[in-house]
């Protein structure tokens, strides 16, 4: 019963821990149009600023997870807060949008990155024997933060300008303290740091865990489709707006269609990891027939996107098949690598998806000024989605095991037998650390025996 409260405890500190801390993400486009009205002889400099809050908080992925294997999911999500609450702070305070570009283009972004992976990590420890809930009810708090987050700012940007308004953001980001510290370190974090006390051992043991993974041919494929289908979201959602209204549709039409995709991701999010639950659905198959859908859904849009119904049902299908993602990646990843493993393997993830995120915007931005037209983009886009599918197709038919699907209910032992594996390495560290002390006193004592 401890258990199951301090669990409940555990989802509910991440689920509003990703709210608060993960969600501000979403309101980068209205804070791009605060800080063009402060900034308006430097629009150049304002996009960085943006373009890298959005980036570094995916590209900041390993050094979020290095945070997490040499302290503990906790200290990342504390540290990611203070980070966001530092950047947020000083570019309240500046003037020189240079700065800004600094404090809340990387410093704030870099602390959002750690509150998410700390987030994320923590209910994929607690949550080990089946994580598919515990991640979606998780995500859902991120989710709620695209509806709620960009109306908010614009609220506070007409009510006290930008820079109240990232003063204020900075106290909000800074709420996620209180919701850490219902947050305990789990054994399994205990163990592995135990097993790499100093420095040396903790960098040694994440580059054996990345030669580890990445030989895996599985966790590659999974790698790929991740690229595809983050290269090719982002490009949809910075220009499917733009696109709305060169078609008839007007500014208040264009956000009531992208709150849409907001309110049926929330959805998503939630009830995609109620199906991944169940032992009888394999969430590969979720995963890798969502894209699929997407990507024929992406692809016809040109032709049925001139109206407004059919738009409604881009946006709607966009919202359900994009977002359920996000309650998928740690039950798939712990799949594939295991529990031990998977703070270093979601760290890569995130810099993958990070890539695809920066690249496809700049590359769908000029294929659209380039030809004047939209059609091309969503095509390419459609066929990215299409194979992120495909590409999670080919990784399940050459898993040479799966540990969570067959035997779902078996989770608990295979997580049994990895602390066994953790603790026996631990006591071989120990025995290392016992026997170099042990040949350092008697080569010592030679020394002082021959200088006798």
């Amino acid at each position: 019963m401890r258990r199951q409260r301090r669990r409940a405890v555990i989802m509910l500190a991440g689920l509003m821990s990703a709210f608060l801390g993960a969600s501000i993400g979403y309101s980068a486009g209205i804070i791009h149009l605060g800080l063009l009205e402060k900034h308006k002889k430097s629009p150049n400099l304002v996009s960085w600023a943006g373009a890298l809050f959005t980036s570094v908080f995916c590209l900041a992925g390993p050094i979020s997870s290095s945070v997490v294997n040499a302290l503990s999911c906790r200290s990342a999500i504390f540290l990611g807060s203070f980070l966001s609450f530092v950047g947020f702070m000083v570019s309240s305070f500046v003037s020189r949008i240079e700065v800004v570009v600094f404090s809340y283009g990387i410093v704030a972004g870099l602390g959002q990155s750690m509150m998410y992976a700390g987030t994320i990590l923590v209910t994929g420890f607690y949550f080990h024997d089946n994580p598919s809930v515990a991640t979606g009810v998780v995500a859902l708090g991120a989710g709620i933060g695209v509806a709620v987050f960009p109306m908010f700012t614009e609220f506070l940007i007409e009510t006290y300008g930008i820079d109240g308004t990232f003063l204020l953001l900075s106290a909000v980001s800074l709420q996620v303290v209180v919701f850490t510290m219902c947050i305990e370190t789990h054994k399994l974090e205990n163990k592995r740091k135990e097993s790499s006390k100093t420095f040396k051992m903790k960098v040694k043991l994440i580059l054996q865990e990345l030669r580890q993974i990445f030989s895996m041919g599985d966790y590659l494929q999974f790698c790929i489709s991740i690229f595809c289908w983050s290269t090719s979201v982002n490009t949809s959602l910075l220009l499917l707006p733009q696109y709305y209204v060169s078609t008839g549709s007007t500014h208040t039409e264009a956000a009531i269609l992208m709150s849409l995709y907001g309110i049926t991701g929330c959805f998503s999010r939630i009830m995609t990891g109620l199906a991944a639950s169940d032992p009888r659905v394999d969430g590969k198959l979720l995963y890798m027939g969502s894209y699929i859908i997407l990507g024929l859904c992406t692809i016809f849009l040109p032709l049925i996107g001139n109206s407004f119904s059919g738009k409604i049902f881009y946006s709607s299908v966009l919202g359900i098949y994009s977002s359920n993602v996000w309650s998928l990646l740690t039950p798939i990843t712990i799949e594939i690598v295991g529990i031990q493993q998977m703070p270093t393997a979601f760290g890569m993830e995130l810099l993958i998806g990070g890539i695809g995120f920066l690249i496809g915007p700049i590359i769908g931005g000029k294929i659209q000024r380039e030809t004047n037209d939209f059609t091309l983009v969503f095509i390419i886009s459609g066929l990215l989605y299409v194979l992120a599918g495909i590409f999670e197709m080919l990784m399940i038919l050459t898993m040479a095991k799966s540990e969570s699907f067959p035997n779902r209910n078996n989770m608990e032992r295979t997580v049994e037998v990895e602390e066994k594996l953790i603790s026996s390495h631990v006591i071989q560290v120990k025995q290392l650390n016992d026997l170099s002390l042990i040949l350092s006193d008697n080569a010592g004592n030679s020394i002082h025996t021959n200088e006798r």
